[in-house]
């Protein structure tokens, strides 16, 4: 089964006016998740767990290098 895990949270991103560029994003991840199926469907989130945990992937976001793209 295909379990997404939709976390709250806020993007906040710099921009520079004197270059101009965005110069870095971060993500605050909040305490919130929902986890759906594919369907949108609420689904239970220990379906997640992974030997006493729950499976944990990392917010990597990458920095705007090329942002007028």
């Amino acid at each position: 089964m295909i379990v997404r895990k939709v976390t709250v949270g806020f993007v906040i991103q710099t921009f520079d006016t004197d270059l101009p560029g965005f110069i870095s994003q971060e993500f605050i991840a909040g305490d919130q998740c929902d986890y759906e199926d594919v369907n949108g469907e609420t689904v239970d989130s220990s379906l997640l767990i992974v030997d006493g945990k729950e499976a944990y992937l990392p917010f990597n976001m990458v920095d705007p290098d090329n942002w007028r793209d």
